[in-house]
């Protein structure tokens, strides 16, 4: 047993002393606390890796790009020669053209795959698209109507990962249907798509031609839309209770319940930072790299803070859980015949350290909740019989479990309610260091513990 006689006017028996160890200890637990921080980083990247397997054979996030109207056109190039001649060279160039207006309607079913232990969240989009084109005009670039190629125009759709395409059906084109096919990669905008070709359009001047196609798009994490009409309207419903509306553009209207949400957009062209039309040969000007992206809106499947992020919340309080429970055996020694060793102190602190590393281990296999609550019953029983063992006082031993499971229990509060964690925990904390305030009141400059006493002595 270690020596409890004490004599506080010694060094080692100085409260200035033990505050100096005890500080000595938090420093040298933030070795073991930054190898749980380490692990917890490690343990996210994995399950981070395991979604994103999951996730590639399933389908990317998606962001569905289009309409966009290709048309070529021959342009005659005439150059001066040497001899007074002149060469006429006739190319081939396109312009390229965004609806009137677009209009998506879909619904979104989320579903949970499992990779070992890890959980990712993935989605089937069901997408009702529908929109209309005015003629295109070459006005603007004086090109002769003679030479527009109507009949060699296409249709193209922008989506990133075209394996998660479950089913599209045929693009209905004034009343025809037309089957869509892959290819419809267009340099500048996207990198993948669908296209199809639409003849015609030569027989449909100063007429506004209607599309219509549904879609069945698979993805994960996020779905996205570009803002490509003059006027762009999206509605979303899913059964999916956390979401998350990110991007340019916020819902104009949304609802959000435990059984799902709905959302609305109704979006202008002023808003984005491209035209309706240009050459192909000028998008790198006029649409610049990266700027069709910039501009997207839709919504993630947000899964609420998971079990890293709350383990790796839950660690930041670990000094003041360290000091605490400290102070607390400090303030018991000042006020008993008790001396404790800082071997004591170091095991103590060792326990409030494996907390997080229970906490993160059982975390990967039950609910937060639970596991919170399995790791922090854990702890605060075998500082408790520990702190029975060392201070030979039932009462003392019960009220530190008291504190400790007051403590943990006002930590899951605050890991629960993220609006207010900085809130209530600057609240906690005035209150913690009233308290500690008031309880060491007594603790005098010389040095001399509690109350003044010179020398304290206790039977072992």
């Amino acid at each position: 047993m270690f020596d409890r006689f004490r004599d506080r006017r010694s060094l080692k028996g100085s409260p200035t002393f033990k505050l100096m160890v005890m500080g000595g200890l938090v420093l040298l637990l933030l070795i073991p606390l930054s190898m749980v921080g380490s692990l917890i980083y490690e343990r996210e990247n994995r399950r981070n890796q395991a979604v994103h397997e999951v996730a590639s054979l399933w389908g990317e996030a998606q962001t569905l790009a289009g309409p966009l109207l290709t048309v070529p056109f021959r342009e005659a190039l005439r150059e001066s020669l040497a001899d007074g001649k002149e060469k006429i060279t006739v190319i081939t160039r396109e312009a390229q053209f965004f609806p009137e207006t677009l209009h998506v309607e879909g619904q979104v079913r989320p579903e949970k795959r499992h990779r070992g232990i890890f959980e990712a969240v993935l989605y089937r989009a069901d997408l009702e698209v529908t929109g209309t084109f005015r003629r295109p005009s070459f006005a603007e670039w004086r090109v002769a109507p003679e030479n527009v190629q109507w009949n060699d125009a296409r249709l193209s759709f922008g989506l990133p990962d075209l394996r998660g395409v479950r089913q599209a059906g045929d693009l209905v084109w004034q009343g025809r249907s037309l089957p869509l096919a892959p290819g419809g990669a267009e340099p500048g905008l996207w990198s993948s798509g669908l296209r199809v070709a639409v003849p015609g359009l030569d027989r449909e001047a100063g007429e506004v031609a209607t599309f219509r196609i549904h879609l069945v798009v698979d993805g994960s994490s996020s779905l996205h839309f570009l803002p490509v009409g003059k006027q762009t309207t999206v509605a979303l419903r899913s059964p999916w209770p956390a979401p998350s509306f990110t991007g340019k553009f916020l819902p104009e209207a949304h609802t959000v319940r435990a059984d799902g949400f709905t959302a609305s957009w109704s979006i202008p062209y002023f808003g984005r930072s491209y035209p309706q039309q240009w050459r192909a040969d000028e998008v790198e000007r006029v649409v610049p790299r990266g700027t069709l992206d910039l501009s997207s809106f839709g919504v993630d499947l947000f899964l609420p803070v998971d079990a890293y992020q709350k383990t790796e919340r839950a660690q930041k309080y670990a000094i003041l859980f360290l000091l605490l429970t400290f102070l607390t055996f400090f303030v018991y020694e000042m006020w008993s015949p008790v001396a404790i060793h800082s071997v004591q102190y170091l095991l103590v602190g060792a326990a409030l350290c494996l907390f997080y590393l229970l906490l993160l281990s059982l975390s990967e296999h039950l609910a937060f909740g639970i596991a919170y609550g399995i790791a922090a019953v854990a702890i605060v029983g075998l500082i408790t019989g520990y702190a029975y063992a060392i201070l030979e006082a039932k009462g003392r031993s019960l009220l530190l479990g008291a504190i400790l499971t007051t403590l943990y229990g006002y930590l899951y509060v605050l890991l629960q309610v993220e609006d207010y964690a900085l809130l209530l925990g600057s609240l906690g904390l005035f209150l913690i260091l009233a308290v500690m305030m008031f309880l060491t009141r007594r603790v005098n400059r010389a040095g001399s513990g509690m109350g003044g006493g010179e020398r304290v002595e206790a039977v072992a």
